[in-house]
């Protein structure tokens, strides 16, 4: 098991969690910006083939669990490939809403900027772990 790659996926479930929750309800949401959370909530970007964008972040969080608490030396081979599949394809969600955010919506939603930081730091010790187990010869 990966202790801070799991550490990571739990916060990411629980920021993904609530903004499902959130998206979900017609209530305000808590928000560190003034009204980023609600713009970003309310534009045509949050919802992706019929279903609140959260909820794919919960997938992401909860995929990311899964691998994270398998993970160890003898698995590490098998699943470096499902490793950097999910969280590449984290990055890459991330990266695309955080410019819907910075261009298109014009406001930021701080949760959706925790989000896509997990993100970015899963992929960071996935690959930087990959790299260095594989780049030393431990490849069995």
């Amino acid at each position: 098991m990966n202790k801070l790659l799991l550490v990571i996926a739990v916060l990411g479930l629980a920021v993904s969690g609530y903004l499902l929750f959130a998206y979900q309800t017609t209530g305000p949401m808590v928000c560190l910006s003034e009204h980023g959370c609600e713009a970003v909530r309310a534009s045509r970007f949050a919802v992706i083939f019929g279903l609140p964008v959260p909820l794919y972040g919960v997938l992401y969080y909860f995929g990311l669990g899964v691998l994270a608490a398998l993970w160890n030396p003898a698995e590490a081979r098998r699943l470096r490939l499902p490793l950097r599949a999910v969280t590449g394809a984290g990055v890459a969600g991330s990266m695309w809403l955080t410019y819907l955010e910075a261009f298109v919506i014009k406001a930021w939603c701080s949760w959706c900027v925790i989000s896509a930081v997990l993100a970015v730091m899963a992929f960071l010790l996935v690959w930087g772990k990959l790299y260095a187990t594989y780049s030393y010869g431990d490849n069995k």
